[in-house]
């Protein structure tokens, strides 16, 4: 059982443009997954962008793989996986009513669901500075940087999802790569700041800043 990896939902994902998405776009991103497990099936693509937008995350992919042991294209249980992702293209989730749009946070709830990951807790926030730093401490000084992050996040609302489950960790990033490629910035390379959700691995500063600031004793950290 994993130790809980931690899922944050960004601003741009809750709130604006970029809370729903096309259901083509949300059916692709999960195409894109499975070219990354099943890289010798063909997988068609409904949007003109996504084809582009796929090979990109696919190249972040194998670089990552090139550089991190633990990222790795591997799943536990890959035919029960597998075969849920290939449910959520026909299933009601990514085809709603006349094949409007769909929440993006019901894609990512879902694709996490697929994997074999449940939520063992979950919390709406406003993220505070402290929070800000606890999430970018690595990044905060740089200025330029630092900036745009703050004003991304501070007083913006987030949602925080403590996960468990056995299925490998690297699973939420490679979907957090193609669901940033595929929904949010299909036709250039995704920016740094604004990209939807964020992955926190269990004993990593950003996990253990969370796990107690939403989820511990003390309740949220002001």
């Amino acid at each position: 059982m994993s130790a809980g990896a931690l899922l944050i939902l960004k601003p741009d994902i809750l709130t604006g443009p970029y809370a729903h998405c096309p259901a083509v776009l949300a059916r692709d991103t999960v195409r894109g997954l499975l070219c990354v497990y099943e890289p010798a099936a063909s997988h068609d693509f409904e949007a003109d962008t996504s084809e582009q937008a796929v090979a990109w995350g696919l190249n972040n992919i194998e670089r990552k793989v090139r550089a991190r042991d633990w990222y790795v294209r591997t799943l536990h249980a890959p035919g029960l996986r597998l075969a849920a992702l290939r449910n959520l293209l026909t299933g009601p989730v990514l085809n709603p009513p006349d094949d409007g749009p769909l929440r993006t946070t019901d894609l990512v709830l879902s694709v996490a669901e697929a994997f074999g990951f449940t939520i063992a807790d979950s919390l709406r926030t406003r993220c505070t500075h402290r929070d800000f730093l606890g999430l970018y401490a690595d990044n905060t000084h740089f200025t330029r940087l630092a900036g745009s992050l703050r004003s991304y996040l501070v007083d913006q609302e987030v949602e925080i999802y403590r996960y468990a489950g056995d299925q490998e960790l690297s699973t939420l990033h490679i979907f957090k790569e193609l669901v940033r490629r595929v929904v949010r910035y299909p036709t250039t390379h995704y920016d740094a700041v604004e990209n939807l959700l964020h992955v926190s691995d269990p004993g990593a500063p950003d996990w253990t800043y969370f796990l107690n600031a939403a989820f511990g004793e003390q309740g949220a950290v002001a």
